[in-house]
């Protein structure tokens, strides 16, 4: 007994000794001075009470500003839980932990379409499960949490935090400028003061603010460019759905998904959004959960204004500030759902006058191993296009005169205006353009 006695303590005390050294370890490799999410978690396990929580991927935390909602609701305090990239799975966990701390009354899931496209098992970039997992209390579900995140491959980086960034243990000069952040009392006090290039900024409770605006449709961008493929939507999304839902139910807690808005640049270039639509509209068949896809917004209660996006993907805080009222509107009942919404994204097209909303590309290699570059004119209605060409080196040159043809191609390496001058096809008299970086 006495030798199984010393056995147990000696690996009781190399397990401490482990823990200990990894946590030092931690301390000076991992650098996470500039993290929302620690701030966010800290915030979340500090509040007295939650009563509704949002969550969801960055289309959540740039979306939903508690401030509005506390005010609007009254006696209310909402937090925005919300992480880069989150999947489902990582919601899923959030939810189970805050609702380990507070007696959540209302969660609101902000569903991104590209999440459902996400098999957790083939997973190689590990950061959107990190920036949950690191800062999460120590539990049986965190554990769970980080076996069912993805194969066994990433087991090793998952559990001791330190091996992720070995290699920095030479490089003297990166850890003396993370001990010297970490000894901040900023860095202590959890007070975020961290910007962006001046424009990006931890708002508290878990929102990211930012004050970058896309200015007169000026969106020349990779997204909108392919159209959804709803046949290879993952079953770990439905199945992390389903959970939610579930957990929810038993817990007495009225969920509510929502999709934040997106720009219709973004949307109009993918062409096929309802079928996202209508896809998760069978998914909730027969749940009792309700559904507002805010794309679907009619405009005279959120334009589809770009000056409120800071890029095809992301509201603005001026963008997050007008949606989130017209939400907490909504909810209480001063909106109702057919005031509000169109039934599908191709009707709001339709009712819209004809635009041209920007340009989206798209870069491959031909065969000769060269990059190109393809473009598409993003727009609704029946149009023509003129395309004029100014790069910032040579001369100008018309690329195409009017027709009706929305694709072009453009060296990589070039840069410049394009200017988009169209009109309908039925009013050749009504001509407007559209001038657009590239």
């Amino acid at each position: 007994m006495k030798g199984k006695g010393k056995t147990a303590a000696a690996c009781l005390a190399f397990a401490i000794l482990f823990v200990c050294y990894g946590k030092i370890l931690e301390y000076i490799l991992v650098d996470d001075t500039a993290s929302y999410t620690r701030i966010m978690f800290h915030e979340m396990y500090e509040q007295d009470q939650i009563d509704v929580l949002f969550a969801g991927s960055s289309h959540c935390y740039r979306s939903f500003v508690p401030e509005v909602f506390d005010s609007a609701w009254g006696g209310v305090n909402s937090f925005n839980a919300g992480t880069s990239s989150q999947g489902l799975d990582g919601s899923y966990m959030i939810i189970r932990e805050a609702a380990k701390y507070n007696d959540i009354k209302h969660i609101y899931l902000e569903l991104y379409f590209r999440m459902a496209f996400e098999s957790y098992k083939e997973r190689t970039e590990m950061t959107q499960t990190y920036i949950i997992s690191d800062y999460l209390k120590p539990s049986l579900e965190k554990i769970r949490y980080l076996l069912e995140a993805s194969d066994s491959s990433h087991y090793f980086n998952s559990f001791i935090l330190a091996r992720r960034n070995w290699q920095k243990f030479f490089e003297p000069d990166y850890v003396k400028n993370v001990l010297v952040k970490k000894q901040t009392d900023d860095y202590k006090n959890y007070a975020y003061t961290y910007v962006t290039g001046d424009v990006e900024w931890y708002a508290g409770k878990g929102y990211v603010a930012n004050k970058d605006v896309v200015k007169n449709g000026n969106f020349f961008s990779s997204f909108g460019w392919e159209q959804l493929q709803m046949d290879q939507t993952a079953a770990d999304w439905e199945n992390s759905l389903k959970d939610i839902i579930q957990y929810c139910d038993e817990k007495g807690i009225q969920l509510t998904l929502i999709s934040a808005p997106m720009s219709n640049f973004m949307l109009a270039g993918i062409e096929n959004y309802d079928d996202y639509v209508e896809y998760v509209k069978r998914m909730l068949a027969g749940t009792g959960v309700e559904y507002y896809d805010f794309n679907l917004c009619r405009e005279g209660f959120f334009p589809g204004n770009s000056e409120l996006f800071k890029d095809p993907d992301h509201l603005n805080c001026y963008g997050a500030e007008a949606f989130s009222r017209l939400l907490a509107d909504f909810v209480s009942k001063d909106i109702s759902k057919d005031q509000l919404f169109y039934s599908s994204f191709q009707e709001k097209m339709e009712c819209l006058e004809p635009t041209v909303f920007g340009i989206s590309f798209h870069e491959d290699c031909n065969e000769k191993g060269e990059t190109v570059r393809s473009c598409k004119i993003v727009s609704n209605g029946r149009l023509e296009y003129q395309i004029e060409m100014e790069p910032n080196e040579g001369d100008s040159y018309t690329q195409q005169e009017f027709s009706d043809n929305r694709f072009f191609s453009v060296s990589p390496d070039d840069h410049g205006i394009c200017t988009v001058t169209y009109r309908l096809k039925e009013d050749l008299s009504n001509v407007r353009s559209v001038s657009i970086a590239y």
